[in-house]
């Protein structure tokens, strides 16, 4: 679509990022779990679980040696030599934990399946000494498949904390934080499946007890390998247990995900050279599993030192689009689809290895990490990024007293929300991203915060930025040279500041939108926009039905396939008992013939009579004009309108005569 994607103006060009005029350039990694570090965990936790088994073999010994045979002096003996295999089990487990220290998650999972590795590395060696021993081992892991397969879907998880309604109303009050935590926390397992895999280990800790008594009885076992035989049992089948319970489960680290990220292709341009510096965002859309539209067709670019404010109402969708620019994996069971690339690069993709950054998402809410607040606003970087990064905060904190406090303080949560969000906007300042995505800055920070930061920004733009910024503050949006204007998860507009201020002035609203029919609902929405009164459906339905049919017109016309021909344009302004509408169009065409014929078919229709959208047109307006200028046609309709708070007066006039 032209119109979002503005044209090009000379912009300065691109500097080098000031970021690495000043000293090293910023780089991240993403987070990645380590290939090496699934075998490794795994191995350690087999290390660990045959240790173990090890040590029950010292049974054997000691119940045959010295309680069978007598042999009193090899009580200590044995016991000191099964000290080995015990330290070998602390050994792997410490070992373990140092090799993959901050990998505690991937420890804990893997370890459930090296323990289920050594468990049926057991059950094969029993199984050749007797195949009844393998027995238990078998119904074991059976049944622990098949309980946390199938009848986890049915038993209800337990909550960490259940509340009743007076304690909901403390803690949503704001006086138990600790409890909104509790209620926030992920729901543990089933209280009845635990039990249910703690009966299957029991259980197949008598089996055994039992075949191997059998198998003493009938001279086919040594009464000395009932001992051991119980407890690898019992330790195997609860492995197991553990084992199927674990994969039964989502993995964590696919919760909270989006559904899917579908990177299409970039758009066509005819200036490929342009699109290397620039940021463009093509087609991009995010809907809920039920096909709910939440963002639809957004497209614009922007070119460098350009900075841009998302403007639209509460619910318009601003928030949710800088965040799917940014992180759209985080957005939390959507689907989203669409193409983000900066200076030539696609934005959606993630890498384990050193990269080049990007952009940076400034949110509402500060986002801080356990640490000091140097560590945080430095990124835990090093000396150069904390010059770089005070420098940045004085530009936004003018008390000597507070810059220090927040710098020098070990533990980041003792700062208040307001010092917090200067860290935060400092930070961000600091990295000098090719790409700034600023939501909601305004919020929690002073007006001479919010000044110095539009200054900084204007600054950073003059060298090549780009800025995105949804903000209602107007010393910021006074910095931005363009507004896009949002609406329902639509682009509606994208033009200089100076020209939607001048038609925000007078009255006139314009909107955007393809030229194909599906733009009917967008249309729509942006129509029923005007008219938010109680009592305004007749006029919502009036001006609805005219702009619908005005829009068929448009797509009947055919001829020019460029972009810019297949985009409409929609002005509308409020009049005392009126309305207009305006359409502009490249290629609509309407000769005084077609209108005079659409006005004979509009006067002499009847009802349930197929008309022309134009004649349609006529028959529901007030007057119908075109006009044509350099080449761009307009057709101007007026649309009768009522004031629902006169007719409300009316009535209740009416009523009190009526009791008079």
């Amino acid at each position: 679509m032209s119109g979002l994607f503005p044209a090009k103006t000379p912009m300065p060009p691109a500097n080098a990022s000031l970021a690495a005029a000043e000293g090293t350039q910023i780089t991240l990694r993403d987070r990645a779990t380590p290939i090496w570090s699934v075998a490794v965990s795994a191995l350690f936790s087999m290390g660990g679980g045959l240790c173990l088994l090890a040590t029950a073999v010292f049974f054997i010994f000691l119940y045959d040696e010295v309680a069978m045979n007598g042999q009193k002096l090899l009580a200590g003996l044995l016991a000191a030599c099964a000290l080995v295999p015990i330290l070998g089990v602390l050994i792997f487990d410490v070992c373990h934990a140092r090799a993959l220290s901050g990998l505690r998650y991937i420890r804990m999972r893997n370890d459930a399946v090296g323990r289920a590795l050594v468990g049926a590395v057991a059950s094969g060696v029993f199984a050749l000494l007797d195949p009844l021993l393998a027995i238990p081992f078998l119904c074991s892991a059976l049944l622990s498949w098949l309980v946390c397969r199938y009848a986890t879907r049915l038993l209800k998880t337990e909550p960490l904390w259940a509340f009743d309604t007076q304690e909901a109303v403390s803690l949503l009050t704001g006086r138990d934080q600790r409890a909104v935590e509790l209620i926030q926390a992920e729901n543990g397992e089933s209280p009845f499946l635990v039990a249910l895999l703690k009966v299957f280990a029991l259980a197949a800790l008598v089996a055994s007890i039992a075949i191997a008594s059998w198998l003493v009885a009938v001279g086919r076992l040594n009464v000395a390998a009932v001992l051991t035989i119980a407890f690898v049992t019992y330790w195997s089948a609860d492995a197991f247990g553990t084992f199927f319970q674990q994969i039964s489960r989502a993995d964590p680290e696919y919760l909270k995900r989006a559904k899917s990220v579908a990177l299409t292709h970039p758009p066509f341009s005819d200036d490929p050279a342009s699109d290397e510096a620039a940021f463009v965002v093509h087609d991009l859309s995010v809907h809920t599993a039920r096909s709910a539209p939440l963002l639809s067709n957004i497209s614009f670019r922007a070119e460098p030192g350009t900075i841009i404010g998302l403007c639209g109402d509460s619910f318009a969708g601003k928030s949710l689009l800088l965040r799917a620019l940014q992180a759209p994996h985080d957005l939390q069971d959507l689907f989203v689809r669409g193409y983000v690339g900066l200076r030539g690069t696609a934005m959606w993709g993630r890498t384990a290895h050193n990269s080049p950054l990007q952009s940076v998402l400034l949110p509402p809410q500060p986002i801080v990490a356990p640490g000091s607040g140097a560590q945080n606003i430095t990124c835990f970087g090093g000396p150069d990024h904390l010059a770089r990064a005070r420098r940045a905060l004085q530009s936004l904190v003018f008390t000597a007293d507070t810059i220090e406090r927040i710098l020098t303080t070990k533990d980041i949560s003792t700062l208040s929300t307001s010092e917090q969000k200067a860290l935060s906007i400092a930070r961000v300042l600091a990295l000098r991203p090719p790409l700034y995505l600023i939501d909601r800055p305004e919020d929690g920070a002073s007006d001479a915060m919010i000044r110095a930061l539009g200054e900084r920004l204007r600054t950073d733009a003059r060298h090549g930025h780009i800025v995105l910024i949804a903000t209602e503050n107007r010393a910021l949006l006074d910095q931005c040279d363009q507004l896009l204007m949002m609406q329902n998860g639509r682009v509606i507009e994208l033009a200089a500041t100076a020209d939607i201020r001048a038609r925000q002035s007078s009255g006139v609203s314009r909107f955007t939108a393809p030229r194909e029919l599906e733009s009917e609902d967008a249309l729509d929405g942006w129509i029923c926009s005007h008219f938010r009164r109680d009592g305004d459906e007749a006029n919502r339905r009036a001006v609805c039905m005219v702009a619908n049919e005005m829009l068929s017109l448009a797509c009947q016309t055919s001829g020019d396939t460029t972009e810019a021909a297949d985009e409409l344009t929609f002005e509308f302004k409020h009049f005392t008992g009126k309305c207009e509408i305006r359409l502009i169009d490249s290629q609509l065409s309407l000769s005084s013939g077609a209108l005079k014929k659409a006005e004979k078919a509009a006067a002499t229709s009847v009802e349930g009579e197929r008309l022309s959208p134009l004649a349609k047109i006529m028959r529901d307006s007030l007057s119908v004009e075109t006009s044509q200028t350099n080449g761009t046609s307009f057709l101007h309709v007026s649309i009768k309108t009522y004031d629902p708070r006169l007719l409300t007066q009316r009535k209740a006039d009416q009523n009190a005569a009526t009791k008079a």
